[in-house]
């Protein structure tokens, strides 16, 4: 098959990191792929896409909407005679116009909650789409799956569900989980209100109070990065924190951390989170979104609720108990299995197939 996949830009995140992953599955597979970019952002995922032979078009979006981009991507979508079109983010009504009239099937990604995936306003042309049009919604978790359920009243046959897929091979798998002196924790991305990074740096300033021994690394970037420099700040933990920035590759951070956690406020498949089960990293997590679907409190991580008081207690559990840092390491590892780039490539040709 021939396919486009369709994305704001390709920066460092999740949907980014996913659809990056089905290119080179789908390659893998004989497919031919062509990936769209509304913005000209040149990053670490677009290098190594078109270092991987995966080419990539730059549409040089300009602020609010343009009108241009539908037409731009209607010539690209003429040229190379797509059988699939598979939108991300909030790029599907573009899509959707400049696939008019062509012989297409329309695959769309909910990557989060349904309600929270786009700008509110464009939550009525979707539900249009999926009901009307025949755009296929694909939900990531059974709890996304639920929420494109009942939030565009659809039925499940008509929302499939694949999990999110990465290369297992590329995960650093941990030793052990044994905790030498320091206690490193580990947060990974983008600060956002979503991630909740405020809530995460009281937390951790509470854990330090009892556990002087303890560091945390946050890797990413973002609009409010500022502001969380500025909490740290207050709070007189600057020592313990370390902003980390942007990493090309967080597998060789992980697999030297002690503990990682997820404080988000809510979420769809946190591509991040897989890869810390696949390294082994004993895992806190806020029970929202599709992370109750990944990780089975106490089995292979620890679910806390969306509180300072609960995040603190989660780490300062996994500190206290070796017992339980090992017992969910090793489930979180056996749990990954499932969500590999083959699995996720060949649900996703099951779906184009249908």
């Amino acid at each position: 098959m021939k396919i486009i996949q369709v994305m704001p830009e390709f920066g460092l995140a999740g949907a980014e990191v996913m659809a990056e992953n089905l290119a080179y599955g789908l390659k893998a597979e004989g497919h031919e792929v062509l990936m769209i970019s509304f913005y000209c952002m040149h990053t670490a995922i677009t290098d190594r896409l078109e270092k991987n032979g995966v080419k990539i078009e730059y549409l040089g979006k300009k602020k609010g909407f343009d009108l241009s981009i539908v037409f731009k991507m209607r010539k690209i979508m003429k040229q190379f005679k797509p059988d699939v079109v598979h939108t991300h983010r909030y790029v599907l009504p573009y899509a959707f116009l400049a696939s008019i009239g062509l012989n297409v099937k329309r695959v769309h990604t909910v990557h989060n909650i349904a309600e929270k995936e786009v700008p509110s306003k464009q939550l009525p042309m979707q539900k249009v789409l999926f009901k009307n049009f025949g755009v296929i919604p694909v939900a990531i978790t059974p709890i996304t799956q639920k929420s494109i359920e009942a939030y565009y009243g659809l039925n499940q046959k008509e929302v499939p569900l694949v999990y999110n897929g990465i290369d297992l091979t590329q995960c650093i798998a941990k030793k052990n989980t044994q905790i030498v002196s320091q206690v490193k924790i580990l947060h990974v991305g983008r600060f956002a209100p979503q991630k909740n990074h405020e809530m995460m740096v009281e937390a951790f300033a509470d854990v330090v109070s009892d556990y002087p021994n303890c560091e945390l690394d946050l890797v990413g970037d973002g609009d409010l990065v500022n502001n969380v420099r500025k909490k740290v700040a207050e709070l007189g933990i600057q020592e313990k924190v370390h902003f980390v920035g942007l990493l090309d590759k967080v597998y060789e951070k992980m697999s030297e951390s002690d503990i990682f956690i997820l404080s988000s406020k809510y979420e769809g498949m946190p591509i991040t989170l897989i890869e810390a089960m696949a390294t082994g990293l004993p895992i806190v997590a806020t029970a929202v979104g599709g992370v109750p679907d990944m990780i089975e409190n106490g089995k292979s991580g620890v679910l806390v609720g969306v509180s300072k008081e609960e995040i603190a207690y989660g780490i300062i559990a996994l500190i206290r108990d070796v017992h339980l840092r090992e017992t969910v390491s090793q489930g979180a590892k056996h749990r990954a299995v499932q969500f590999s780039l083959e699995n996720m490539t060949k649900a996703y040709i099951d779906v184009y197939q249908q």
